[in-house]
């Protein structure tokens, strides 16, 4: 469930300062990794600096669990900043969106 870049960097930010305040976001590779395979992680958001290892490693995982992924194109020392951090990070987790609708914008309609 790989997307593209499909969300703008200012919309991204206002979407992460949200969740921040009203749902939950785990930040780097280990305990996002851990999130997804226990499928907790609602949505995965990847840097576009992200090591080519640690993105092989979450692909497969959300891949295994139906956890879709967000390739954006900001560096991961701004998405740390953005996601209200002082230092960067590769990897987000969204465990709970809370007043956000970051996963209807970017996750797929689900067929029935």
């Amino acid at each position: 469930m790989e997307m593209a870049a499909s969300i703008e960097p200012k919309e991204l930010k206002r979407h992460l300062e949200v969740i921040s305040r009203t749902g939950k976001l785990i930040l780097g590779f280990r305990q996002s990794y851990l999130s997804v395979l226990h499928r907790r992680s609602k949505l995965i958001i990847l840097a576009n600096n992200c090591p080519p290892n640690i993105r092989r490693e979450i692909e497969v995982a959300c891949k295994m669990s139906g956890v879709p992924l967000l390739k954006v194109d900001i560096p991961s020392r701004e998405l740390g900043y953005i996601a209200g951090k002082p230092f960067s990070a590769s990897v987000i987790s969204v465990i709970e969106p809370g007043s956000s609708n970051i996963l209807e914008l970017i996750a797929p309609e689900e067929e029935m």
